[in-house]
């Protein structure tokens, strides 16, 4: 993969999006031969186990190169998404989520079956590093962003097609919906980010993230481009200024005795 073809894609990002951090590329691997040089592994080089949405943390802040395995993972619900991990009955069932996310056994086994996943086993790992630094071929571009950056991001996908963008939401396991959804369903997500994203990725509460398939890179851009010239949306978003404002009370009661006055005299 050329690198100055990723870096391309990340300027012409900020160009019309001005991100304050990396956007990441997420790969997932069959074999570690698919691993550049310089990458990450939280259990050989940092002494850790990381979930998910930690590893994507260090690709958007740190610009770091990350790769995670089964012996890297440190949550399971991640890792069964990824097909890492075996998916027992007791974890079909529902027992995780009772009296945690839902009253029941029931709801939780439609949240569990409800979960984006990669096939078990067919996959060895997730590799995940900023998309101006990658040396693969993506799946998946993951931008965590404010209300406006992700607003102007889908209004660029819709600039070809119309329509609306449709997006699931289940508070848990969203490393499921922003790095494996878009690979699966071809289709771009609008994610609040879940619990364990703001306690492991450290996701601020002014964040959302938008993920989308990689091979929609050039019609998100051609979007961009296009909403950003036809002038009715942009980033930052343009401020009307050109009114005149209202004051209190008694700020209109001096300027009408002002005028009762007449023009001050000059020099």
């Amino acid at each position: 993969m050329d690198t100055a073809r990723m870096s391309g894609y990340d300027e012409r990002l900020n160009r019309y999006l001005r991100l304050s951090a990396f956007p990441v590329a997420v790969r997932f691997i069959k074999s570690w031969d698919e691993v550049p040089p310089r990458t990450k592994r939280p259990s050989q080089d940092m002494g850790n186990r990381f979930t998910t949405c930690q590893a994507v943390a260090m690709a958007r802040r740190y610009g770091w190169a990350m790769a995670l395995g089964r012996e890297d993972s440190s949550c399971v619900l991640g890792a069964m998404a990824l097909g890492l991990e075996k998916r027992l009955d007791h974890y079909t069932e529902g027992n995780l989520c009772i009296d945690l996310y839902t009253e029941n056994l029931e709801a939780g086994r439609v949240s569990e079956e409800s979960v984006p996943r990669l096939p078990d086993g067919e996959y060895l790992g997730v590799l995940a590093a900023p998309l101006n630094r990658t040396a693969f071929e993506p799946h998946t571009v993951i931008i965590y962003g404010n209300g406006a950056q992700v607003m102007r991001l889908g209004q660029a996908w819709l600039w070809k097609r119309g329509g609306t963008i449709s997006s699931e939401f289940r508070g848990r396991v969203d490393c499921s919906d922003i790095a494996i959804a878009p690979y699966t369903t071809g289709e771009p997500q609008m994610i609040v980010p879940c619990t364990g994203d703001r306690i492991f990725g450290q996701v601020q509460d002014h964040e959302i993230a938008f993920s989308f398939p990689f091979g929609a890179m050039e019609e998100i851009l051609d979007g961009l481009e296009a909403t950003h010239k036809a002038g009715a949306s942009r980033y930052p978003v343009t401020n009307w200024l050109n009114y005149t404002g209202g004051f209190p009370p008694s700020y209109e009661g001096y300027r009408e005795m002002l005028d009762d006055t007449g023009p001050q005299e000059g020099p």
